[in-house]
């Protein structure tokens, strides 16, 4: 694979430079607020200005870098084909969605997920702000190219069996990705950089595999178990008990508490807690108060949820501020 740049100055981008981007890359993209259809022409209102830079490194990653001030809003979804894309907001704000499952990302979030097979990525910018995203996309292509790091690269992602998932990028990177992606200097130094920016997205990107033995089940019991595992993660907030969730199996109530530990390496509601607490940081992070993320979350008492939050951040909500720490593993 050659070693290409795409790289454009700071300039103003009109519907039709957008519509072009999508139609070479999978991208649909939407203006709710112009009412643009596909056929707009180069001379359609400006939506953004910025720059946007892309490169193709060796270890088979586009790398692109997006500083946009947003004018007009507008919606992308990506449709492409990818074993791996990560997605991190360096400033302002954006909400995905996959499938049912939505959020909104602000600076120092990532979502990893694989695009393709049905799945795609669905992104909402609102006008009035300064977006500066960083994404790292794997060429399919590439892994079938023999060698010692696609052979890693494959392990990696035969080992993250969810379709997507939201994680917080550790401050030193993040600052390092802010630092390279800001300055200038020699291209063939910043692709080093680079180089080794993509492996460490990709090394923090993904939930570690589970240390317990994934027992073998029927296909069908697995495919029933990740719809629960779903139901909880897409709606952490609602309320669930046993027996409704091993009615949706179509399992018995115990027969469902020991699959999904066996699978998962933890509990039912282990697992619905986990989902509950992250969807409260991220209230939190949007400005809802304590009590507001708490009912949100599923959490009928403050002081109840405060104790769960502290047990599993090791701070207290109202102490969220910047950077979050990493929950422990």
């Amino acid at each position: 694979m050659s070693d290409t740049q795409l790289a454009f100055q700071p300039q103003p981008f009109c519907v039709d430079d957008f519509l072009s981007f999508g139609r070479h890359y999978g991208i649909r993209f939407q203006f709710p607020s112009l009412g643009v259809r596909d056929d707009a022409r180069a001379s359609s209102p400006t939506v953004a200005r910025g720059c946007v830079q892309e490169w193709l490194l060796r270890s088979g990653f586009w790398f692109t870098s997006s500083e946009l001030d947003v004018l007009e809003p507008y919606e992308s979804i990506s449709q492409g084909r990818s074993p791996l894309l990560i997605v991190v907001i360096l400033s302002g704000c954006v909400t995905l969605r996959v499938g049912a499952w939505q959020r909104e990302f602000h600076p120092g979030m990532a979502l990893s997920l694989r695009l393709g097979d049905g799945q795609s990525l669905h992104a909402i910018h609102l006008s009035g702000q300064r977006l500066k995203t960083a994404t790292l996309a794997l060429d399919p292509a590439h892994l079938a190219e023999s060698s010692a790091h696609n052979d890693l690269l494959t392990q990696v992602l035969n080992e993250a069996r969810l379709p997507f998932h939201p994680w917080r990028v550790p401050k030193d990177l993040f600052g390092l990705l802010q630092q390279t992606l800001s300055e200038s200097g020699a291209d063939s130094q910043r692709r080093l950089i680079l180089e080794g920016l993509a492996l460490q997205l990709v090394g923090h990107g993904y939930p570690a595999p589970p240390r317990h033995r994934v027992p073998v089940f029927p296909s069908g019991s697995r495919q029933r178990l990740e719809t629960v595992r779903q139901l909880m993660a897409f709606a952490p907030g609602d309320s669930y008990s046993l027996q409704d969730l091993a009615a949706h199996a179509a399992m018995s109530p115990s027969s469902l508490r020991d699959k999904f530990r066996r699978t998962y390496g933890v509990s039912v509601f282990e697992y619905l807690r986990k989902c509950r607490l992250e969807l409260a940081w991220s209230l939190l992070e949007q400005g809802h108060s304590v009590q507001q993320a708490a009912h949100q979350s599923g959490y009928r008492h403050a002081t109840n949820f405060a104790t769960a939050f502290r047990k599993h951040f090791r701070c207290s909500p109202s102490d969220i501020a910047g950077d979050p720490p990493s929950a422990p593993a």
